[in-house]
Parts: C-alpha cells; structure tokens; sequence
C-alpha cells in the first residue's frame, strides 16, 4: 500500500512539476513577445518623431517671419521701409488674412491608442511626455490657431467692405512696394483696422510660445524613447 502511495505520489508529482514548468515557460515566452512588442512600438513612435522635423522646421519658420512681419506691420514706429523688408515669405496679407495650420503626424500614435498597445509603455516619464507632444501642446497650438482664424476672417471682411479697390489688387505680393505703402496708408488712418491688426498678434505671439514647448516636449519624448530602447 505505500508502494503505491509512493509511486502515485511520484506521479502526481511529476505532473504538477511539468504543468508548473509549463506556465512558467509559457510566461516567460508571454514577457518575452510583450518585450519585443514594446520595442517595436518604442522605435515606430521615434520613427514618427523624427520624421516631422522637416515640417516643424518648416513650420517654426512659417510661424516666426509671420509673427514678425505682423508685429511690424502693426507697430505705429515702423516705416515702408521696415514693412517691406520683412514681408512674409508667403506674401504681404498672408499674416494678416491667412493663419498657418499646424498638423504634426501622429497617425502611429493614434493606432497605438486605438487598439489599447499604447499600455505596453511602462515609463511615467514617456507616458508624460507622449501626453503633452501628442494630445496637450497639439490642443493648445490648434486652438490658437482657431481664434486667429476667427479674427483673420474679421480681418478679410472688414477690408472688403471698407476698402474693396485694394482688396482686389495684388496683396499677397512680394515685390510690389506701392501696394504695401497703400495698405500703411490705410492702415495709419483707420483705428479699427489697427485694432484688429492688435488682436491678431495676440494669438499668433502665444501660438509661437506654445509651439516652442511643444518642441521641447517633443525633444524630450525622444531623449526618453531612446535611454528606454538602450536599457
């Protein structure tokens, strides 16, 4: 009788062992394909990051000579001369009646939060940092832009029904100085105008500031991606 005791205890040793053995290696296989996953999202997200430096250059660009020309457009100090030559490399109006769109790619972060993969980051520095580059400076830049778009087209509206002679000429010119000397005319004889021009900076100045966090946030994002992948 304790043969057998023996022996089957033995067996269901030998079972238990094997199953244990088997969860256990089950759930090594299981962190091992989480580790490579993780990877795999870490380097897509950094793939993404880095691309867009092209068109944040650009955009940085864009936003600063735009700010610039309209503060100076603006400024009661300034002559033709100072006008002119920091017009917009899109053109004389464009700061005044057309606001620069910011559309950063986020196509790979947004299918990592579409199916729930985004969770597989376990750092709390990335997670931040992913939270401000990707959802809060985003929302904050095209909000901005939203309110200038509101004045830009008060903007437009106003010169056509108050000016629209010179609305009609070539006001996203470059090279015309007449037209620009017109628009200073105008400018320096109706207080609305100037206004409106005011209100219009406003935005676009906290635009840039928000942008400039947004880069650094973004910088970050990235110094973090990378420590994390060579851990």
């Amino acid at each position: 009788m304790k043969r057998l005791i023996v022996k089957y205890s033995i067996e269901f040793f030998v079972i238990v062992f094997s199953i244990s053995i088997s969860f256990f290696i089950d759930n090594l296989r299981e962190d091992y394909e989480r580790d490579e996953l993780r990877k795999v999202i870490k380097l897509s997200l950094l793939d993404e990051l880095k691309a867009s430096k092209e068109y944040l250059d650009w955009r940085k660009k864009a936003f600063d000579s735009d700010l610039n020309a309209m503060e100076v457009i603006s400024s009661d100090s300034s002559s033709i001369d100072d006008i002119f030559s920091n017009i917009s490399g899109a053109g004389f109006s464009n700061p005044l009646l057309t606001p620069r769109t910011f559309n950063p790619p986020s196509s790979v972060y947004n299918s990592l939060v579409n199916d729930g993969t985004i969770n597989l980051i376990k750092s709390r520095k990335i997670k931040l940092f992913l939270e401000s580059t990707y959802v809060s400076y985003t929302k904050y830049m095209q909000d901005w832009i939203s309110a200038e778009s509101d004045i830009s087209a008060s903007i437009e509206i106003y010169i056509m029904d108050n000016y629209p002679k010179y609305y009609l000429k070539d006001i996203y010119t470059r090279t015309d100085r007449n037209i620009v000397q017109e628009f200073k005319n105008i400018m320096d004889s109706d207080i609305k105008l100037k206004a409106y021009l005011k209100s219009k900076s406003d935005p676009m100045r906290v635009k840039t500031e928000v942008f400039d966090l947004y880069l650094k946030s973004r910088d970050s994002l990235i110094y973090y991606l990378e420590s994390s992948l060579q851990n």
